[in-house]
């Protein structure tokens, strides 16, 4: 398995999957899901991550999401962009399904 980023005084947001559909999902302000990365609550520090993904976690013990943790992501461009290559691939979607041609 993969070490864990260190997430020292990074921004970060709380991603997880949906426990329905399997989707990459992130956490919002108000505290609701969404497939967009644009739409993820940004916190600036190690202390606002770990509010946040205390806010996930409940979620998951309430079967709404799964596996919540914190990512480290760019936040000077926007949408924030996450730094791990794993979690860029997440982001964008999965690699398999058929994209159009440019």
């Amino acid at each position: 398995m993969a070490k864990a980023p260190k997430l020292n005084s990074q921004p970060q947001i709380v991603t997880a999957n949906d426990l329905r559909s399997g989707d990459t999902v992130y956490l919002t302000v108000t505290g609701g899901w969404t497939r967009r990365i644009a739409e993820a609550a940004v916190v600036a520090n190690v202390e606002a991550g770990a509010a946040l993904l205390a806010e996930a976690e409940a979620q998951a013990k309430q079967n709404i999401v799964v596996a919540p943790y914190l990512i480290p992501v760019d936040a000077s461009v926007t949408p924030p962009k996450p730094i791990q290559y794993r979690e860029v691939l997440r982001a964008e979607g999965p690699s398999t399904e058929t994209r159009p041609a440019a």
